[in-house]
């Protein structure tokens, strides 16, 4: 009997002191979780800060981008060969951006026609151009610079993102029924997008101004970029890769410079127009 007391006894303390080591560990729980909220709290705070503030600095960064002024003097290289002088941008005072933004890329090819391939066409035309504006002290932001794939919603992002003045897209054509068709043209979303479409009849007519560049006409077309571009916007079809004639052109790397000019001309009287006006 006092044997079973005893171990019964034993039991009892066992238990309590299971049921002490328990409450202590709940209790120290307890105490972890309410430090830890806190402390959570106040890591989300800082965390949070980080975010604001970095995305305040990329805005930054982004508008600083394209507030530079521009004052040089481009000189056609093709001056005395049949085109037309490019228009001086020494007079300009305001500040000017472009997006070039050179069509397809990557595993999306563009139109193909044996060996050619549209988006190849598109980023050489788009650095050339690049290089003119550039050298004119206009600030160009590209969509790609290197053969890579981008969706037409990350195209437009760049643009609108962005504190730029106008997007250019760069394309090829090609039109299946009829080869002899040839020429560049020029798209803006709608009759309603006025400065698009002043771009694009500039445009236009710069390059018709060329005897080595058949041109089409300015027309409006509901493309993806155009209606989702927060900024004036037009995209070029540079020719037609279904004839034979034209595509062979677009190959050449000294057509290409020409195009390069000719755009960037009409873009120059533009903003020459709005300077005045």
């Amino acid at each position: 009997m006092r044997q079973w007391i005893k171990n019964n006894t034993v039991k009892r303390k066992k238990l309590r002191k299971r049921k002490k080591v328990k409450r202590l560990v709940i209790a120290y729980l307890l105490r972890a979780v309410v430090i830890l909220i806190p402390v959570i709290m106040i890591i989300l705070m800082v965390c949070g800060c980080l975010y604001i503030c970095e995305k305040f600095t990329k805005e930054d960064e982004k508008t600083d981008i394209c507030t530079d002024r521009y004052t040089n003097t481009y000189t056609d290289t093709n001056a005395g060969n049949g085109a037309a002088p490019i228009v001086s941008t020494a007079d300009y005072v305001s500040k000017f951006c472009v997006i070039i933004d050179a069509g397809h890329g990557g595993s999306d090819g563009g139109t193909v026609s044996g060996k050619i391939i549209e988006k190849d066409i598109n980023l050489s035309v788009a650095l050339k151009l690049k290089t003119i504006l550039e050298d004119n002290n206009i600030e160009v932001i590209l969509t790609r610079n290197s053969d890579e794939k981008m969706s037409l919603a990350q195209r437009t992002s760049v643009a609108n993102d962005s504190n730029a003045d106008f997007f250019i897209s760069l394309h090829c054509n090609y039109y299946e029924d009829d080869a002899q068709i040839a020429g560049l043209e020029c798209y803006y979303n709608s009759p309603d997008a006025t400065e698009s479409k002043a771009y694009a009849e500039s445009i236009i007519h710069a390059v018709s101004l060329s005897n080595d560049v058949k041109t089409r006409d300015a027309k409006t077309e509901n493309y993806y970029v155009l209606r989702n571009t927060q900024i004036p916007a037009v995209l070029v079809e540079m020719g037609f890769l279904s004839n034979y004639s034209e595509s062979q052109k677009l190959l050449s790397d000294d057509y290409q410079e020409i195009l390069a000019q000719r755009m960037a001309e009409g873009i120059f009287n533009k903003i020459k127009g709005d300077e005045n006006s």
